[in-house]
C-alpha cells in the first residue's frame, strides 16, 4: 500500500464512522475509497506547498538557520513550474471532488 494511502486511512475511517455508515458493507467500502481519494488530494496540495516553501526558504536569507544557503538556479524554474502546476491541478480536482463526490456521500448519509 502506498504511504499516502496509509496516512489517510484513519481520516477516511473516522469520516465514514462519523457519517454513520457500516464499514462492513460493500457500498461503504466504495464511499470510503472515495473519501481516501479526497484526503490524498489534500496531501498532494500540502506536499506541493511544502516543497515550494522549503525551496524558497533555502533560496533567500531571512535571518534563520540554513536560510539562503542554496541560491536559486536555472533548474529551480522547472521545479517551481512542475510544483505549481501540480498544486493548481490538485486544487481544481479537490474542489470538483468535494462538490461532486464528497457532498453527495454526505447527502446519502443524511438520507439513511
Amino acid at each position: 500500500m502506498p504511504m499516502v494511502y496509509r496516512m489517510t486511512a484513519p481520516f477516511a475511517k473516522m469520516t465514514i464512522r462519523s457519517l454513520g455508515f457500516d464499514r462492513r458493507r460493500r457500498d461503504t467500502k466504495v464511499y470510503e475509497y472515495a473519501i481516501h481519494r479526497f484526503y490524498m488530494d489534500i496531501m498532494g496540495i500540502l506536499s506541493a506547498l511544502l516543497i515550494i516553501s522549503i525551496r524558497l526558504y533555502l533560496a533567500f536569507d531571512v535571518g534563520q538557520p540554513y536560510s539562503g544557503t542554496f541560491p536559486l538556479q536555472g533548474s529551480d524554474v522547472l521545479l517551481f513550474w512542475i510544483t505549481i502546476i501540480t498544486l493548481l491541478k490538485n486544487w481544481q480536482l479537490l474542489k470538483d471532488y468535494r462538490k461532486n463526490v464528497f457532498d453527495r456521500i454526505k447527502a446519502i448519509a443524511k438520507n439513511r
